[in-house]
């Protein structure tokens, strides 16, 4: 192989490591309040619900939902409550997905009450801004009463029927549906028993606080709207910067989400809502939808749909079918290469529908992509093992013509030819591979299936191998700082390309010998951060592209 092509492979995979590895090792904290120039410390109510002041000494969660009037929800997906106070949805915990695989009672709570620590809810209300005469509605802090027929409990088939009636003689009444999965429907019906018409309007809202966690680029977090067919993002970040997006909606769907969790209002009607994602010491979506007049002894319905739960592609194709919901599949940040991404997960998914193990579905993954390129692979290291022998003529050339490059080059393009030897194959194996790659990196960092998928001593395949080489892999009681954490899966991976190397031609100079001596190490220090589920994948691949090679090299296949 020449110095030019080997430069070429060299730079290639080093560019390709450094950029997808620069987001696993330059993770940014999540957005402060203070990004937008605003206050720390966040107003006492919005939407004139008090939230979380950050005082010294918050009520706990369960504390904060025993001071409030509930009612519970339950599927077998989903529980927690409904708000009586407002009518809200802020309590809601995915009863299938821990927190960590260590906390086995610790479930992810989704969305949190105002006064918590984390606020996190959705909201319906009602105004009449067209009105000239002040019109009482309820408002987030307005206490409901529960209807005579509603059920005690929100579950599938059985519904929850709050009302409320003001002074001027308007009747309220919000019924709530819960499916087997994760959507709520809200179906709110206004009887107008007043003395007058009216016009009102309704708004549906999101409201959370600044996520905690830490974010990288590699998986959008932030906010989704699908304008009708124009679907967005808005990160975190930019939202906290003083950035929104805002428009008309009228079939599309609108929310937030983080890396594996979702929330978003759907939004279907025959004319167009008013759409917004914005940050004002909060994050908050809004929709408000067109002015609906209501006669005197009239009545109108305005349905909802609030979907709070998992990504689940298999879900979220599901009731992008069933009920129209367009892209709602790209909640799930599947990047720019969708048309790769997207079917390769759905392959993952298939084998581990088949094997039922995610770390066995990367070992057969490995297998069928080799397999796919077993005959390009065989010839190109069959043409390496004897490109291995020519070196010595090569280096017979550097030798006869010095510093004349171009005259090395013209006499080992001729050696090339007459040994019917290509110079390029092998970068043919790596240009199939890092598609592949590229590919499955995505997957492992967006896929919820992943998330906390054992493997031996990994408990999470989504995760970075949790063992380190500095405290003997848990021998030694001491953590690590964060770059010192060089697991064991990391370090048998360094192993593998180190013995490709030896079964790979050596260049003749020393400096370049050094460099690719020295890469192994590079790519230990990048990969010790990255998935393990990927890490694992590139070590079965290397180990069968060493078994692949020793086998070309005997000219066998």
């Amino acid at each position: 192989m020449s110095s030019e092509i080997r430069n070429a492979l060299v730079a290639f995979s080093l560019c390709f490591v450094i950029l997808v590895g620069f987001n696993y090792l330059t993770e940014r904290p999540a957005p402060s309040q203070n990004d937008s120039g605003a206050s720390r410390t966040p107003p006492a109510y919005v939407n004139n619900i008090p939230l979380n002041a950050g005082t010294s000494k918050p009520l706990t969660r369960a504390e904060i939902l025993k001071k409030t009037p509930r009612i519970s929800l339950k599927n077998t997906k989903i529980s927690g409550s409904i708000n009586v106070k407002g009518a809200l949805l802020d309590d809601v915990v995915l009863t299938d997905y821990l927190e960590t695989p260590q906390e086995k009672e610790k479930f992810i709570a989704l969305l949190n009450p105002a006064t918590a620590a984390e606020p996190y809810f959705a909201t319906l209300t009602w105004t009449a801004s067209q009105e000239k005469t002040p019109l009482d509605l309820p408002t987030e802090t307005t206490e409901w009463t529960r209807a005579p027929q509603s059920a005690e409990t929100l579950e599938p088939g059985k519904d929850v029927i709050l009302t409320w009636k003001s002074p001027q003689g308007l009747t309220l009444t919000r019924t709530f549906s819960l499916d087997d999965n994760f959507m709520i429907f809200i179906t709110d019906r206004v009887q107008n028993d007043s003395e007058r018409d009216v016009t009102l309007e309704q708004h549906s809202r999101i409201i959370r606080s600044v996520p905690s966690q830490k974010q990288t680029s590699s998986v959008h977090e932030g906010g989704l709207v699908c304008f009708d067919a124009d679907f967005q993002e808005i990160t975190f970040e930019k939202l906290a910067k003083g950035k929104s997006l805002s428009g008309a909606v009228s079939d599309g769907w609108v929310g937030f989400t983080d890396k594996y969790w979702l929330t978003a209002f759907i939004i279907k009607g025959t004319q167009p809502s008013t759409t917004s994602l914005s940050f004002n010491h909060h994050f908050s979506c809004q929709t408000t939808s067109v002015s609906i007049p209501l006669k005197k002894g009239d009545s109108v319905e305005y349905k909802n749909m609030f979907f709070a739960g998992a990504k689940v592609l298999k879900s979220l194709d599901a009731y992008k079918k069933q009920y129209a919901i367009k892209k709602f599949d790209l909640a799930v940040d599947f990047g720019w290469f969708y048309f790769l991404t997207k079917p390769l997960f759905l392959l993952m998914r298939l084998l581990n529908a088949l094997w039922g193990n995610m770390a066995l579905s990367i070992v057969v993954l490995t297998l069928l992509s080799k397999g796919v390129s077993f005959p390009l692979a065989q010839s190109s290291y069959k043409s390496m093992s004897r490109m291995k022998e020519l070196q010595p003529k090569i280096d017979a050339l550097k030798q006869r013509y010095g510093s004349d490059k171009m005259k090395v080059n013209e006499e080992m393009l001729r050696l090339y030819k007459k040994e019917k030897i290509n110079p390029l194959s092998g970068f043919l194996p790596l240009l199939i591979q890092m598609p592949i790659f590229f590919c499955l990196y995505k997957v492992l960092a967006i896929s919820i299936e992943m998330r906390h998928a054992p493997f031996f001593w990994i408990r999470d395949l989504s995760s970075a191998d949790p063992t380190s080489l500095f405290n003997l892999f848990g021998l030694l009681p001491w953590t690590p700082p964060h770059f010192l954490q060089i697991g064991l899966l990391p370090l048998l991976m360094t192993g593998t390309m180190f013995l490709q190397q030896k079964l790979s031609p050596q260049s003749a100079d020393p400096a370049q010998k050094k460099m690719m001596n020295f890469l192994p190490f590079v790519f230990l220090f990048m990969f010790s951060s990255f998935p393990a589920g990927l890490v694992l994948y590139w070590t079965l691949s290397n180990s069968f592209a060493i078994g692949q090679q020793m086998w070309g090299a005997r000219g066998k296949g």
